[in-house]
Protein backbone atom coordinates (compact mmCIF):
# COMPACT_ATOMS: atom_id res chain seq x y z
CA UNK A 1 0.00 0.00 0.00
CA UNK A 2 1.54 3.38 -1.15
CA UNK A 3 2.32 5.98 1.89
CA UNK A 4 1.82 9.00 -0.42
CA UNK A 5 -0.67 11.32 1.06
CA UNK A 6 -4.11 11.04 -0.09
CA UNK A 7 -4.88 14.35 -2.35
CA UNK A 8 -8.60 15.79 -2.58
CA UNK A 9 -9.88 16.19 -6.09
CA UNK A 10 -13.15 18.26 -5.11
CA UNK A 11 -16.02 19.09 -2.84
CA UNK A 12 -19.32 19.78 -2.99
CA UNK A 13 -22.28 20.60 -0.75
CA UNK A 14 -25.83 18.90 -1.54
CA UNK A 15 -27.43 19.72 1.40
CA UNK A 16 -28.53 21.53 4.58
CA UNK A 17 -30.74 19.89 7.20
CA UNK A 18 -31.99 21.11 10.55
CA UNK A 19 -32.10 18.05 12.78
CA UNK A 20 -32.03 17.55 17.07
CA UNK A 21 -35.11 19.66 17.56
CA UNK A 22 -33.61 22.74 15.86
CA UNK A 23 -30.15 22.47 17.29
CA UNK A 24 -28.26 20.58 14.73
CA UNK A 25 -27.18 22.40 11.48
CA UNK A 26 -26.48 19.38 8.88
CA UNK A 27 -24.43 19.50 6.12
CA UNK A 28 -24.32 16.78 3.87
CA UNK A 29 -22.15 16.80 0.48
CA UNK A 30 -19.41 14.73 -1.13
CA UNK A 31 -15.44 14.77 -1.26
CA UNK A 32 -13.94 13.01 -4.26
CA UNK A 33 -10.56 11.40 -3.44
CA UNK A 34 -8.62 8.27 -3.89
CA UNK A 35 -8.94 5.29 -1.38
CA UNK A 36 -12.86 5.68 -1.45
CA UNK A 37 -13.90 1.85 -2.67
CA UNK A 38 -14.30 -0.99 -0.23
CA UNK A 39 -16.97 -2.52 2.14
CA UNK A 40 -15.87 -0.43 5.17
CA UNK A 41 -14.73 3.27 4.85
CA UNK A 42 -10.70 4.13 4.78
CA UNK A 43 -9.22 5.61 7.91
CA UNK A 44 -9.40 9.33 6.47
CA UNK A 45 -10.63 11.86 8.70
CA UNK A 46 -12.50 14.57 6.98
CA UNK A 47 -12.01 18.33 7.84
CA UNK A 48 -14.73 20.59 7.09
CA UNK A 49 -13.61 24.58 8.13
CA UNK A 50 -15.62 27.22 7.86
CA UNK A 51 -13.62 30.02 6.35
CA UNK A 52 -14.27 33.99 6.43
CA UNK A 53 -13.64 36.31 3.65
CA UNK A 54 -10.00 36.38 4.68
CA UNK A 55 -9.36 32.70 4.84
CA UNK A 56 -9.22 32.60 8.38
CA UNK A 57 -11.12 29.63 9.62
CA UNK A 58 -13.82 30.64 12.04
CA UNK A 59 -14.67 26.67 12.63
CA UNK A 60 -13.80 23.26 12.11
CA UNK A 61 -15.92 19.91 12.60
CA UNK A 62 -15.20 16.28 11.89
CA UNK A 63 -17.13 14.66 9.03
CA UNK A 64 -18.63 11.01 9.00
CA UNK A 65 -17.78 8.99 5.95
CA UNK A 66 -21.44 7.94 3.79
CA UNK A 67 -21.34 5.71 0.98
CA UNK A 68 -22.87 7.59 -2.78
CA UNK A 69 -22.82 6.29 -6.22
CA UNK A 70 -20.35 7.14 -8.33
CA UNK A 71 -18.88 6.15 -11.48
CA UNK A 72 -20.87 2.98 -11.70
CA UNK A 73 -19.95 1.61 -7.74
CA UNK A 74 -20.81 2.68 -4.36
CA UNK A 75 -18.25 4.46 -2.94
CA UNK A 76 -17.44 6.16 0.29
CA UNK A 77 -17.23 10.15 -1.23
CA UNK A 78 -20.38 10.95 0.76
CA UNK A 79 -20.14 12.98 4.08
CA UNK A 80 -22.36 14.48 6.30
CA UNK A 81 -20.84 17.42 9.13
CA UNK A 82 -23.15 18.25 12.38
CA UNK A 83 -22.77 21.65 13.41
CA UNK A 84 -24.39 23.59 16.86
CA UNK A 85 -26.81 26.28 15.41
CA UNK A 86 -25.14 28.09 18.58
CA UNK A 87 -21.13 27.42 17.14
CA UNK A 88 -22.46 28.68 13.32
CA UNK A 89 -20.59 31.83 12.45
CA UNK A 90 -21.96 34.96 12.42
CA UNK A 91 -21.47 36.93 9.23
CA UNK A 92 -20.77 35.93 5.93
CA UNK A 93 -18.74 32.70 5.04
CA UNK A 94 -17.41 29.83 2.86
CA UNK A 95 -16.36 26.54 3.34
CA UNK A 96 -13.16 24.23 2.86
CA UNK A 97 -12.60 20.63 3.48
CA UNK A 98 -9.02 19.15 4.78
CA UNK A 99 -7.56 15.58 4.63
CA UNK A 100 -3.93 15.99 6.16
CA UNK A 101 -2.34 18.99 4.32
CA UNK A 102 -4.85 18.39 0.72
CA UNK A 103 -7.64 21.20 0.85
CA UNK A 104 -9.68 21.83 -1.11
CA UNK A 105 -13.33 24.08 -1.72
CA UNK A 106 -16.51 23.27 -1.00
CA UNK A 107 -18.60 23.95 -3.80
CA UNK A 108 -22.57 24.83 -3.97
CA UNK A 109 -24.50 21.62 -5.99
CA UNK A 110 -27.40 23.42 -7.72
CA UNK A 111 -29.57 20.56 -5.46
CA UNK A 112 -28.28 22.43 -2.79
CA UNK A 113 -29.10 25.85 -3.82
CA UNK A 114 -32.16 24.93 -5.64
CA UNK A 115 -33.88 24.02 -1.74
CA UNK A 116 -31.61 27.13 -0.24
CA UNK A 117 -34.00 29.42 2.16
CA UNK A 118 -33.52 31.03 5.48
CA UNK A 119 -33.52 28.55 8.38
CA UNK A 120 -34.65 30.63 11.18
CA UNK A 121 -34.19 28.74 14.73
CA UNK A 122 -33.28 30.08 18.11
CA UNK A 123 -29.88 31.67 18.11
CA UNK A 124 -29.27 31.55 14.58
CA UNK A 125 -30.88 32.87 10.89
CA UNK A 126 -28.80 31.17 8.03
CA UNK A 127 -29.35 30.65 4.68
CA UNK A 128 -26.77 29.12 1.81
CA UNK A 129 -25.95 31.84 -1.27
CA UNK A 130 -24.04 30.90 -4.43
CA UNK A 131 -20.85 32.84 -4.88
CA UNK A 132 -19.14 34.06 -8.27
CA UNK A 133 -16.88 31.20 -7.74
CA UNK A 134 -20.04 29.01 -7.33
CA UNK A 135 -18.15 27.75 -3.74
CA UNK A 136 -20.62 27.28 -1.00
CA UNK A 137 -21.39 30.50 0.95
CA UNK A 138 -23.45 31.09 4.11
CA UNK A 139 -24.42 34.86 5.32
CA UNK A 140 -25.44 33.96 9.24
CA UNK A 141 -26.94 36.53 11.80
CA UNK A 142 -27.90 35.94 15.88
CA UNK A 143 -31.24 35.74 15.68
CA UNK A 144 -33.68 36.60 17.33
CA UNK A 145 -32.47 39.68 17.83
CA UNK A 146 -33.33 43.13 18.32
CA UNK A 147 -34.50 44.60 14.42
CA UNK A 148 -32.67 41.11 13.04
CA UNK A 149 -35.70 41.40 10.37
CA UNK A 150 -34.96 44.44 9.33
CA UNK A 151 -31.22 43.66 9.43
CA UNK A 152 -31.67 40.60 6.89
CA UNK A 153 -34.72 42.02 4.59
CA UNK A 154 -32.18 45.21 3.93
CA UNK A 155 -28.92 42.63 3.53
CA UNK A 156 -31.51 40.40 0.79
CA UNK A 157 -32.45 43.82 -0.93
CA UNK A 158 -28.66 45.09 -0.97
CA UNK A 159 -27.60 41.64 -2.43
CA UNK A 160 -31.03 42.03 -5.12
CA UNK A 161 -29.50 44.98 -6.17
CA UNK A 162 -25.83 44.06 -6.50
CA UNK A 163 -27.61 41.39 -8.94
CA UNK A 164 -29.77 42.94 -11.06
CA UNK A 165 -26.91 45.85 -11.65
CA UNK A 166 -24.83 42.99 -12.72
CA UNK A 167 -27.37 41.14 -15.35
CA UNK A 168 -27.40 37.80 -13.16
CA UNK A 169 -30.08 35.07 -14.11
CA UNK A 170 -33.71 35.50 -12.13
CA UNK A 171 -32.61 38.95 -10.70
CA UNK A 172 -35.78 40.50 -11.16
CA UNK A 173 -37.47 37.68 -9.16
CA UNK A 174 -36.88 39.61 -5.64
CA UNK A 175 -37.99 42.65 -7.07
CA UNK A 176 -41.11 41.20 -8.70
CA UNK A 177 -42.12 39.83 -5.11
CA UNK A 178 -41.46 42.86 -3.85
CA UNK A 179 -43.87 44.76 -5.70
CA UNK A 180 -46.58 42.13 -5.71
CA UNK A 181 -46.19 40.76 -2.34
CA UNK A 182 -49.56 42.21 -1.17
CA UNK A 183 -51.55 40.38 -3.79
CA UNK A 184 -50.25 36.93 -1.70
CA UNK A 185 -49.73 38.08 2.16
CA UNK A 186 -50.92 35.09 4.46
CA UNK A 187 -51.47 32.97 1.24
CA UNK A 188 -49.83 30.08 0.66
CA UNK A 189 -49.36 28.75 -2.80
CA UNK A 190 -49.24 25.24 -4.32
CA UNK A 191 -48.11 25.16 -7.82
CA UNK A 192 -48.06 21.24 -8.87
CA UNK A 193 -47.50 20.13 -12.56
CA UNK A 194 -45.78 17.44 -14.76
CA UNK A 195 -44.60 18.37 -17.99
CA UNK A 196 -46.27 21.42 -19.69
CA UNK A 197 -48.58 19.49 -21.72
CA UNK A 198 -49.34 16.59 -19.26
CA UNK A 199 -52.15 15.79 -16.90
CA UNK A 200 -52.26 12.30 -16.22
CA UNK A 201 -49.77 11.27 -13.25
CA UNK A 202 -49.27 11.73 -9.37
CA UNK A 203 -49.78 15.73 -10.36
CA UNK A 204 -52.92 15.07 -12.05
CA UNK A 205 -54.34 12.88 -9.37
CA UNK A 206 -52.90 14.75 -6.19
CA UNK A 207 -54.79 18.57 -7.91
CA UNK A 208 -57.87 16.37 -8.34
CA UNK A 209 -57.57 15.29 -4.90
CA UNK A 210 -56.89 18.93 -3.18
CA UNK A 211 -59.58 20.21 -5.31
CA UNK A 212 -62.03 17.41 -4.06
CA UNK A 213 -61.20 17.27 -0.44
CA UNK A 214 -58.92 19.95 0.23
CA UNK A 215 -60.56 23.53 -1.12
CA UNK A 216 -58.69 24.81 1.40
CA UNK A 217 -55.70 24.64 0.16
CA UNK A 218 -54.07 27.40 -2.30
CA UNK A 219 -52.99 24.89 -4.99
CA UNK A 220 -52.75 25.46 -8.99
CA UNK A 221 -52.39 23.46 -11.54
CA UNK A 222 -49.98 24.61 -14.45
CA UNK A 223 -50.56 23.20 -17.61
CA UNK A 224 -50.19 24.03 -21.28
CA UNK A 225 -53.65 24.97 -23.08
CA UNK A 226 -52.50 22.57 -26.03
CA UNK A 227 -52.85 19.85 -23.51
CA UNK A 228 -55.84 17.12 -24.59
CA UNK A 229 -56.70 17.47 -20.43
CA UNK A 230 -56.82 21.26 -20.82
CA UNK A 231 -60.90 21.89 -20.41
CA UNK A 232 -61.28 18.85 -18.46
CA UNK A 233 -59.27 20.50 -16.10
CA UNK A 234 -60.23 23.52 -15.96
CA UNK A 235 -63.68 22.55 -14.83
CA UNK A 236 -62.07 21.76 -11.54
CA UNK A 237 -61.00 25.09 -11.35
CA UNK A 238 -57.04 27.11 -10.72
CA UNK A 239 -55.42 25.42 -13.99
CA UNK A 240 -53.21 27.94 -15.22
CA UNK A 241 -52.01 28.34 -18.57
CA UNK A 242 -48.17 27.60 -18.55
CA UNK A 243 -45.64 30.42 -19.24
CA UNK A 244 -48.80 33.19 -18.71
CA UNK A 245 -48.00 36.13 -17.11
CA UNK A 246 -50.39 34.20 -13.97
CA UNK A 247 -48.39 31.34 -13.87
CA UNK A 248 -45.22 33.55 -13.66
CA UNK A 249 -46.53 35.42 -10.64
CA UNK A 250 -47.00 32.00 -9.03
CA UNK A 251 -44.32 30.81 -9.40
CA UNK A 252 -42.62 33.88 -7.96
CA UNK A 253 -44.71 33.76 -4.92
CA UNK A 254 -45.18 29.66 -4.55
CA UNK A 255 -44.40 27.75 -1.20
CA UNK A 256 -44.91 24.84 -2.64
CA UNK A 257 -43.96 23.36 -5.80
CA UNK A 258 -44.90 19.54 -6.87
CA UNK A 259 -44.42 17.44 -10.10
CA UNK A 260 -44.10 14.26 -11.08
CA UNK A 261 -41.50 14.59 -13.53
CA UNK A 262 -39.09 17.30 -12.42
CA UNK A 263 -39.77 21.19 -11.04
CA UNK A 264 -37.87 22.04 -14.25
CA UNK A 265 -41.31 21.48 -16.50
CA UNK A 266 -42.97 24.10 -14.63
CA UNK A 267 -40.26 26.78 -15.40
CA UNK A 268 -42.18 29.46 -17.69
CA UNK A 269 -40.65 29.54 -21.13
CA UNK A 270 -39.52 32.75 -21.12
CA UNK A 271 -37.30 31.95 -18.06
CA UNK A 272 -33.65 30.48 -18.57
CA UNK A 273 -34.08 27.03 -17.57
CA UNK A 274 -30.33 26.05 -17.57
CA UNK A 275 -29.80 28.80 -14.58
CA UNK A 276 -33.31 28.05 -12.60
CA UNK A 277 -31.17 25.42 -10.01
CA UNK A 278 -28.13 28.11 -9.05
CA UNK A 279 -30.04 31.29 -9.16
CA UNK A 280 -34.29 30.85 -8.33
CA UNK A 281 -34.90 28.50 -5.24
CA UNK A 282 -32.63 30.63 -3.07
CA UNK A 283 -34.17 33.82 -4.23
CA UNK A 284 -38.07 32.15 -3.27
CA UNK A 285 -38.01 29.40 -0.70
CA UNK A 286 -40.42 27.44 -2.25
CA UNK A 287 -40.72 23.67 -1.10
CA UNK A 288 -39.56 21.02 -3.68
CA UNK A 289 -41.45 18.17 -4.13
CA UNK A 290 -40.86 14.80 -6.33
CA UNK A 291 -44.27 13.50 -6.75
CA UNK A 292 -42.33 10.77 -9.07
CA UNK A 293 -43.99 8.86 -12.38
CA UNK A 294 -43.86 5.47 -10.32
CA UNK A 295 -41.55 3.73 -8.21
CA UNK A 296 -37.83 3.97 -8.56
CA UNK A 297 -36.61 0.52 -9.47
CA UNK A 298 -33.05 1.80 -10.39
CA UNK A 299 -31.94 4.59 -7.59
CA UNK A 300 -28.69 5.15 -8.74
CA UNK A 301 -29.32 8.06 -10.96
CA UNK A 302 -31.42 9.64 -7.54
CA UNK A 303 -28.74 12.50 -6.22
CA UNK A 304 -29.87 14.98 -3.85
CA UNK A 305 -27.09 16.91 -5.72
CA UNK A 306 -29.02 17.70 -9.01
CA UNK A 307 -32.53 17.08 -7.62
CA UNK A 308 -32.86 19.22 -4.01
CA UNK A 309 -35.88 18.07 -3.54
CA UNK A 310 -37.52 18.66 -0.21
CA UNK A 311 -39.26 15.81 -0.04
CA UNK A 312 -39.33 12.32 -2.13
CA UNK A 313 -42.66 10.16 -2.20
CA UNK A 314 -42.10 6.48 -1.95
CA UNK A 315 -44.18 3.86 -1.67
CA UNK A 316 -42.01 0.59 -0.79
CA UNK A 317 -39.59 0.25 2.08
CA UNK A 318 -37.10 -1.13 0.25
CA UNK A 319 -37.21 1.48 -2.46
CA UNK A 320 -37.26 4.17 0.68
CA UNK A 321 -34.28 1.85 1.65
CA UNK A 322 -32.58 1.78 -1.69
CA UNK A 323 -32.81 5.66 -2.14
CA UNK A 324 -31.32 6.60 0.97
CA UNK A 325 -28.14 4.24 0.62
CA UNK A 326 -26.30 6.13 -1.81
CA UNK A 327 -28.27 9.74 -2.82
CA UNK A 328 -27.55 11.84 -0.27
CA UNK A 329 -31.65 11.99 0.87
CA UNK A 330 -32.73 11.26 4.36
CA UNK A 331 -35.32 12.70 6.13
CA UNK A 332 -36.59 14.05 2.44
CA UNK A 333 -37.85 10.30 1.89
CA UNK A 334 -41.60 9.68 3.07
CA UNK A 335 -42.96 6.79 2.31
CA UNK A 336 -47.08 7.89 1.20
CA UNK A 337 -47.73 5.53 -1.09
CA UNK A 338 -48.11 7.43 -4.69
CA UNK A 339 -51.00 9.81 -5.54
CA UNK A 340 -52.08 7.83 -9.05
CA UNK A 341 -52.67 4.39 -6.54
CA UNK A 342 -55.59 5.98 -5.43
CA UNK A 343 -57.34 5.19 -9.05
CA UNK A 344 -56.07 1.91 -9.03
CA UNK A 345 -59.23 0.30 -8.28
CA UNK A 346 -60.59 -2.91 -10.73
CA UNK A 347 -62.91 -2.94 -13.24
CA UNK A 348 -64.78 -5.76 -15.16
CA UNK A 349 -63.27 -7.98 -17.20
CA UNK A 350 -62.77 -6.29 -20.70
CA UNK A 351 -61.02 -9.61 -22.20
CA UNK A 352 -58.23 -7.03 -22.85
CA UNK A 353 -54.32 -7.69 -22.82
CA UNK A 354 -51.88 -5.01 -22.66
CA UNK A 355 -48.52 -4.82 -23.87
CA UNK A 356 -46.32 -1.45 -22.73
CA UNK A 357 -42.53 -1.94 -23.52
CA UNK A 358 -40.15 0.82 -21.87
CA UNK A 359 -38.02 2.72 -24.54
CA UNK A 360 -34.37 2.14 -25.23
CA UNK A 361 -31.65 5.19 -24.98
CA UNK A 362 -29.62 3.91 -27.79
CA UNK A 363 -33.05 4.00 -29.67
CA UNK A 364 -34.31 7.12 -28.94
CA UNK A 365 -31.56 9.33 -26.73
CA UNK A 366 -33.83 11.93 -25.06
CA UNK A 367 -36.31 11.11 -22.47
CA UNK A 368 -39.80 12.99 -22.72
CA UNK A 369 -38.47 15.19 -25.49
CA UNK A 370 -41.63 16.49 -27.89
CA UNK A 371 -39.24 17.16 -30.83
CA UNK A 372 -38.18 13.98 -31.02
CA UNK A 373 -41.46 12.15 -30.85
CA UNK A 374 -42.67 14.10 -33.26
CA UNK A 375 -39.63 13.76 -35.74
CA UNK A 376 -38.98 10.13 -35.29
CA UNK A 377 -35.53 10.68 -34.75
CA UNK A 378 -33.24 7.76 -33.22
CA UNK A 379 -30.74 6.91 -31.61
CA UNK A 380 -27.22 5.28 -32.11
CA UNK A 381 -29.29 2.52 -33.24
CA UNK A 382 -31.53 2.36 -36.32
CA UNK A 383 -35.08 1.59 -34.79
CA UNK A 384 -35.69 -0.46 -37.93
CA UNK A 385 -34.27 -3.98 -37.96
CA UNK A 386 -34.00 -3.70 -34.08
CA UNK A 387 -34.07 -6.14 -31.30
CA UNK A 388 -36.55 -4.65 -30.17
CA UNK A 389 -38.23 -3.78 -33.33
CA UNK A 390 -38.39 -7.21 -34.37
CA UNK A 391 -39.46 -8.81 -31.44
CA UNK A 392 -42.79 -6.50 -31.07
CA UNK A 393 -43.42 -7.12 -35.06
CA UNK A 394 -42.55 -10.92 -34.72
CA UNK A 395 -45.34 -10.78 -31.19
CA UNK A 396 -47.91 -8.56 -32.82
CA UNK A 397 -48.22 -10.54 -36.02
CA UNK A 398 -47.47 -14.28 -34.81
CA UNK A 399 -50.54 -16.47 -36.13
CA UNK A 400 -50.23 -18.39 -32.90
CA UNK A 401 -50.77 -15.33 -30.86
CA UNK A 402 -53.65 -14.32 -33.15
CA UNK A 403 -55.52 -17.64 -33.20
CA UNK A 404 -55.32 -17.53 -29.25
CA UNK A 405 -56.84 -14.22 -29.19
CA UNK A 406 -59.60 -15.72 -31.63
CA UNK A 407 -60.00 -19.19 -29.52
CA UNK A 408 -60.72 -16.94 -26.12
CA UNK A 409 -62.39 -13.99 -27.63
CA UNK A 410 -59.62 -11.69 -26.23
CA UNK A 411 -58.03 -8.15 -27.64
CA UNK A 412 -54.49 -7.16 -27.64
CA UNK A 413 -53.48 -3.64 -27.26
CA UNK A 414 -49.72 -2.36 -27.67
CA UNK A 415 -48.94 1.21 -26.07
CA UNK A 416 -45.61 2.01 -26.98
CA UNK A 417 -43.18 4.41 -25.06
CA UNK A 418 -43.72 8.15 -25.91
CA UNK A 419 -40.13 8.01 -26.96
CA UNK A 420 -40.82 5.70 -29.23
CA UNK A 421 -44.48 7.24 -30.36
CA UNK A 422 -42.88 8.17 -33.44
CA UNK A 423 -41.65 4.66 -34.56
CA UNK A 424 -45.38 3.48 -34.69
CA UNK A 425 -46.70 6.51 -35.81
CA UNK A 426 -49.09 4.84 -39.47
CA UNK A 427 -47.63 1.60 -38.91
CA UNK A 428 -49.95 -0.71 -40.38
CA UNK A 429 -52.87 -3.19 -38.84
CA UNK A 430 -51.90 -6.44 -38.36
CA UNK A 431 -55.13 -8.07 -37.40
CA UNK A 432 -58.96 -6.93 -35.97
CA UNK A 433 -57.87 -8.05 -32.49
CA UNK A 434 -54.57 -6.04 -32.25
CA UNK A 435 -54.86 -2.03 -31.69
CA UNK A 436 -51.55 0.15 -31.51
CA UNK A 437 -52.57 2.91 -28.63
CA UNK A 438 -50.84 6.68 -28.41
CA UNK A 439 -47.70 6.63 -25.79
CA UNK A 440 -48.63 10.23 -25.01
CA UNK A 441 -52.58 10.01 -24.13
CA UNK A 442 -54.04 11.01 -20.85
CA UNK A 443 -56.28 7.50 -20.31
CA UNK A 444 -53.05 5.68 -19.96
CA UNK A 445 -54.59 4.69 -16.90
CA UNK A 446 -57.68 3.38 -17.47
CA UNK A 447 -56.13 1.85 -20.37
CA UNK A 448 -53.64 -0.09 -17.59
CA UNK A 449 -56.89 -0.47 -14.98
CA UNK A 450 -59.34 -2.03 -17.73
CA UNK A 451 -56.53 -4.88 -19.18
CA UNK A 452 -57.06 -8.61 -17.83
CA UNK A 453 -52.95 -9.55 -18.70
CA UNK A 454 -50.06 -6.97 -18.51
CA UNK A 455 -46.82 -7.46 -20.26
CA UNK A 456 -43.83 -5.59 -20.11
CA UNK A 457 -40.38 -5.91 -20.63
CA UNK A 458 -38.61 -3.63 -18.06
CA UNK A 459 -41.24 -0.35 -17.48
CA UNK A 460 -42.21 0.74 -14.00
CA UNK A 461 -45.51 1.05 -14.66
CA UNK A 462 -45.55 -3.02 -13.39
CA UNK A 463 -45.66 -1.67 -9.99
CA UNK A 464 -48.93 0.02 -10.66
CA UNK A 465 -50.13 -3.14 -11.90
CA UNK A 466 -49.00 -5.33 -9.17
CA UNK A 467 -50.85 -2.93 -6.79
CA UNK A 468 -54.27 -3.22 -8.53
CA UNK A 469 -53.72 -7.03 -8.96
CA UNK A 470 -53.55 -7.74 -12.23
CA UNK A 471 -51.31 -10.81 -13.31
CA UNK A 472 -48.08 -9.61 -14.98
CA UNK A 473 -45.78 -11.10 -17.48
CA UNK A 474 -42.39 -10.12 -18.13
CA UNK A 475 -40.48 -10.36 -21.48
CA UNK A 476 -36.13 -9.39 -21.62
CA UNK A 477 -36.98 -10.57 -25.29
CA UNK A 478 -33.31 -8.47 -25.62
CA UNK A 479 -31.62 -8.89 -22.10
CA UNK A 480 -27.88 -8.10 -23.02
CA UNK A 481 -28.73 -5.15 -25.29
CA UNK A 482 -30.66 -3.75 -22.54
CA UNK A 483 -27.87 -4.24 -20.16
CA UNK A 484 -25.33 -2.81 -22.11
CA UNK A 485 -27.07 0.33 -23.35
CA UNK A 486 -30.12 1.37 -21.01
CA UNK A 487 -29.79 -0.69 -17.96
CA UNK A 488 -28.96 0.57 -14.75
CA UNK A 489 -28.32 -1.05 -11.16
CA UNK A 490 -31.66 -2.24 -9.33
CA UNK A 491 -32.13 -3.21 -6.23
CA UNK A 492 -35.24 -5.17 -7.76
CA UNK A 493 -34.55 -8.46 -9.94
CA UNK A 494 -37.91 -9.60 -11.64
CA UNK A 495 -36.58 -13.08 -11.61
CA UNK A 496 -36.60 -12.87 -7.29
CA UNK A 497 -38.85 -10.09 -6.92
CA UNK A 498 -41.43 -9.95 -9.90
CA UNK A 499 -45.31 -10.21 -9.89
CA UNK A 500 -45.26 -12.51 -12.72
CA UNK A 501 -42.97 -15.13 -14.87
CA UNK A 502 -40.14 -13.88 -16.97
CA UNK A 503 -39.72 -14.89 -20.63
CA UNK A 504 -37.06 -14.45 -23.59
CA UNK A 505 -38.52 -14.61 -26.80
CA UNK A 506 -41.79 -14.73 -28.83
CA UNK A 507 -42.87 -18.19 -28.37
CA UNK A 508 -41.93 -18.54 -24.62
CA UNK A 509 -43.91 -14.71 -24.37
CA UNK A 510 -47.33 -16.66 -25.83
CA UNK A 511 -47.03 -19.51 -23.55
CA UNK A 512 -47.28 -17.53 -21.14
CA UNK A 513 -50.30 -15.72 -22.24
CA UNK A 514 -51.99 -19.15 -22.94
CA UNK A 515 -50.95 -20.15 -20.01
CA UNK A 516 -52.73 -17.33 -18.42
CA UNK A 517 -55.99 -17.27 -20.62
CA UNK A 518 -56.26 -21.08 -19.73
CA UNK A 519 -56.08 -20.12 -16.31
CA UNK A 520 -58.46 -18.03 -15.77
CA UNK A 521 -56.20 -14.64 -15.51
CA UNK A 522 -55.56 -16.26 -12.18
CA UNK A 523 -51.96 -14.36 -10.22
CA UNK A 524 -50.18 -17.38 -8.89
CA UNK A 525 -49.81 -17.17 -5.13
CA UNK A 526 -46.25 -17.14 -5.02
CA UNK A 527 -46.77 -13.28 -7.32
CA UNK A 528 -49.81 -12.71 -5.13
CA UNK A 529 -47.29 -12.76 -1.91
CA UNK A 530 -44.84 -10.62 -3.39
CA UNK A 531 -47.58 -7.54 -4.59
CA UNK A 532 -48.41 -7.83 -1.26
CA UNK A 533 -44.73 -7.14 0.42
CA UNK A 534 -43.61 -4.64 -1.89
CA UNK A 535 -46.21 -1.62 -0.92
CA UNK A 536 -46.39 -0.34 2.41
CA UNK A 537 -49.99 0.25 2.13
CA UNK A 538 -52.70 -1.15 0.14
CA UNK A 539 -55.45 0.75 0.54
CA UNK A 540 -56.85 4.28 -1.38
CA UNK A 541 -55.36 6.95 1.04
CA UNK A 542 -52.46 7.48 -0.74
CA UNK A 543 -53.16 11.34 -1.58
CA UNK A 544 -53.91 12.13 1.77
CA UNK A 545 -50.68 10.82 2.84
CA UNK A 546 -48.93 12.88 0.66
CA UNK A 547 -50.89 16.04 1.65
CA UNK A 548 -50.40 15.48 5.10
CA UNK A 549 -46.45 14.95 4.43
CA UNK A 550 -46.62 17.99 2.64
CA UNK A 551 -48.52 20.09 5.30
CA UNK A 552 -45.82 18.63 7.79
CA UNK A 553 -42.79 19.65 5.51
CA UNK A 554 -44.06 23.57 5.27
CA UNK A 555 -45.09 23.50 9.15
CA UNK A 556 -41.58 22.88 10.25
CA UNK A 557 -39.49 23.90 7.64
CA UNK A 558 -38.23 20.57 7.12
CA UNK A 559 -36.79 20.11 10.37
CA UNK A 560 -36.56 17.41 12.49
Amino acid sequence: MSDEPVQLIAASLHGVDVVDAGRVLRLVGTCRRPGTDGEQPADQQLLLHWLRPDGTRELTVATEPRLRHEDGADRWTGFVADVPIEQVPVGTTGMEISLGASVVPVGAAPGSLASSRPIAVDGRRVQLFPSVTEHAEFVAQAYPRRFAGLRWTAALAARAVKDVLRRRPFAFVQPVRALTRPLFLGRQVWLVGERADTARDNGYHLFTYLRRERPDVRAYYVLDPSSDRFDELSRLGRVVRHSSLRHRLLMVHATVLANAYSIKHMVPSQWPKQHYMRQLGWRTGAYRVYLKHGINDKTTDVRRRTGGYDLYLTASSRETEAIRHTSGYDQQVVETGLPRFDALVPTPPSRTILFMPTWRRYLAPELYSTELRTSGATGEVPFEGSTYQRFVDGLLRSPRLHALLEQHDHRFELMPHYNLMAQFDGAAAVGERVTILDGGASDIQDVMRRCDLFITDYSSVHFDLAYLGTPLIYTHFDREEFDAGHAEPSWFDHERDGFGPVTHDVESTIDAIEAYLDGDHRREPVYEQRAQAAFTFHDRGNSRRAVEAIERLVATRGAV
